[in-house]
């Protein structure tokens, strides 16, 4: 199975879903709730399939509902990453394999102006200069918070639009 998104189901009925969280304890701890009193479900992005991994035939009735509403339609998905909600890994996954290289370089390249920028702007990490002139340095990437993220998603997004970059279960 590809990426998924987890997301829980609390007693009220409220859907909380994990941005490309691992395990439903990520979700749970993401939000301040119990995982042992959620209903716990899964959407695969790849398949476009809801897997219910514990729930109730009312919690999978709001499942369904949160995911019509936000990944329905391959619009809705551009609307739901915009913000940076998954990860480049995951976008990923959703474009023709032909593709993927072209995404792969794109966010490359946005990863390199970030550790261009990092610098002149911060000084250098070491005493000595930037450890990875040239390279691609992670710090500026984590001082940068969402920013990235939401530069991979406007960068797929692109890539998205056109149904010929999509893998099959996106197509329509």
């Amino acid at each position: 199975m590809g990426d998924m998104i987890r997301c829980l189901v609390d007693t009220t009925g409220d859907v909380f879903a994990g941005d490309a969280a691992d395990s439903y304890a990520e979700v749970a701890a993401q939000f301040g709730l119990d995982e042992q009193v959620c209903e716990e479900y899964r959407f695969d992005l790849e398949t476009r399939r809801l897997l219910v991994d514990r729930g109730t035939p009312a919690g999978l009735r709001t499942v369904r509902a949160y995911f019509d509403a936000h990944l329905g339609s391959p619009e809705k998905l551009m609307t739901f990453v915009v913000d940076g909600s998954l990860p480049k890994e995951s976008l990923t996954s959703l474009l023709a394999i032909d593709r993927r290289a072209g995404y792969r370089d794109a966010c490359a390249a946005i990863d390199k102006t970030y550790t261009d920028e990092c610098a002149p702007a911060n000084g250098p990490c070491l005493e000595s200069g930037c450890a990875l002139e040239g390279e691609v340095c992670l710090q500026p990437l984590v001082r940068a918070g969402t920013a990235p993220r939401k530069e991979y998603a406007a960068a797929w997004i692109r890539l998205f639009a056109d149904t010929g970059n999509r893998i099959e279960a996106w197509k329509n």
